[in-house]
């Protein structure tokens, strides 16, 4: 039988290299045919500014409330966005597909 032709591929991490949480994601078509895909975290709002007490002697008390130009309610904060074409969003969705089945072995 005979062998077939093998290739190394290297796997580097450029240095914008990072990991994040993700809690969802938004997509859409671009004008140009790409799928875009933009990743998301959920988390609740950082106030403005936050308003305490004043004790006597210059150190903090209790805290009294929030500015009002702070928002209220939860921020959808996107991290990073992909660009690919039609071959490479199938690809990964049938990775996803493997490890959703892999995941869903392991945890029976």
């Amino acid at each position: 039988m005979e062998e077939k032709k093998q290739i190394t591929i290297h796997n580097l991490k450029s240095n914008q290299y990072r990991q994040i949480h993700s809690d969802g994601a938004s997509a859409g078509i671009t004008p140009s045919g790409l799928i875009n895909i933009n990743f998301y975290s959920h988390r609740n709002v950082i106030p403005k500014g936050t308003i305490f007490e004043l004790e006597d002697d210059g150190r903090l008390g209790k805290l009294v409330g929030i500015t009002d130009d702070s928002k209220s309610g939860i921020v959808r904060e996107y991290d990073f966005g992909v660009h690919m074409d039609i071959n490479t969003c199938k690809s990964i969705r049938d990775l996803m597909n493997e490890k959703i089945k892999e995941y869903e072995k392991l945890t029976k």
